[in-house]
């Protein structure tokens, strides 16, 4: 019991820190940095998470300005925008791609670009190489640390650009469809839920669902196994998501040690012990020993038992019945 109530506090508390990250001020929590460096078997499947994670889109003109597009028609939706506004949005971002039209006709540009696009083709072969060596792994692993510092250099100019779009877009809204719609909430933390509900489910990226799954799960997760509701379920949940943990960044040789390590790992680290120790609580009814669990449930045991010791006590009587029927004697 201990064990699992020392485990959910480590949870809630880290839920509860990713979630009010950003009303202290400081920076709002987000798995980008975490999936974008995973460095295991999986870490295609985790850099996936993350939106345009290679800026591919960001660096190819027509899909830029399809972007563009996608989040003209987000700002005039959001605040009701009439012709005459849609129209001046529409020349806004006319001239913006004209102005990013220059940055890709820009000759050295093109060089770096392709250059980026080579190296990258390159990593992504050897990581998705399970065959692989040791060296071959490192060696990629550094790479895509260069590609990443790369990668912001190109965009960097167009972000630019595109946040001055939006910004100049958003100040088209009056007065009045601001105070009816609120503001626009593009670059607010999706933890914030007035930025769920501005957004629409559907319209959150995999990367903002993973964000509140991994805080609020944390948070529901450790609740649980403190209060021992459901501490089975819990704990098992508990166990995928450092499952997952683990393999993101496993200290397996052969692969670059995890920058962010409290220490020096093989094979095993405290992910995979604090997994381990989930998966056993999965299979003890520590929350019917003392918790919600045994308020709720343990009636339904009682129950049982007690059909059972009456189903006993039957097959007990009969048999003496029996038993006193085979001992008296017989007449003829």
């Amino acid at each position: 019991m201990l064990l699992r109530i020392a485990i959910g506090w480590h949870f809630a508390y880290e839920g509860m820190e990713k979630i009010d990250s950003h009303r202290r001020g400081g920076k709002p929590f987000s798995a980008e940095v975490y999936l974008r460096n995973s460095t295991g078997p999986l870490a295609p499947y985790f850099r996936g998470m993350v939106p345009d994670v290679n800026s591919l889109a960001k660096l190819d003109p027509a899909r830029l300005k399809a972007t563009w597009d996608n989040e003209i028609k987000r700002i005039g939706d959001h605040y009701g925008f009439d012709a005459d506004q849609r129209s001046k949005a529409a020349e806004i971002e006319r001239k913006s791609g004209e102005e990013a039209d220059l940055w890709f006709q820009d000759r050295l540009f093109n060089e770096k670009r392709q250059k980026y696009f080579h190296e990258l083709a390159e990593t992504q072969a050897t990581e998705r190489n399970w065959g692989a060596l040791s060296y071959e792994r490192e060696r990629a692993a550094a790479g895509r640390k260069s590609l990443d510092a790369d990668r912001r250099e190109l965009v960097k100019d167009i972000d630019t650009i595109e946040g001055a779009l939006r910004d100049a877009v958003v100040k088209l809204a009056t007065p009045a469809q601001v105070e009816a719609a609120g503001p626009y909430l593009a670059k607010a933390p999706v933890m914030d839920w007035a930025h769920v509900r501005s957004l629409k489910w559907e319209r959150l990226s995999t990367l903002d669902r993973v964000n509140l799954a991994t805080m609020y799960g944390l948070l529901v997760m450790g609740l649980c196994l403190m209060a021992g509701f459901l501490s089975r379920p819990a704990a098992l949940a508990g166990a995928v998501f450092l499952g997952q943990i683990y393999l993101s960044m496993p200290p397996w040789p052969g692969l670059p040690a995890n920058p962010m390590a409290e220490g020096h790992y093989m094979i095993v680290n405290k992910n995979l012990i604090e997994m381990l120790a989930c998966l056993a609580l999965a299979f003890l009814p520590t929350g019917r020993w003392i918790g919600v669990d045994a308020l709720l449930f343990n009636w339904i045991g009682r129950g049982r038992q007690r059909d059972e010791d009456h189903e006993d006590d039957e097959q007990e009587r009969g048999r003496r019945r029996r038993s006193h029927t085979l001992a008296q004697p017989r007449s003829y």
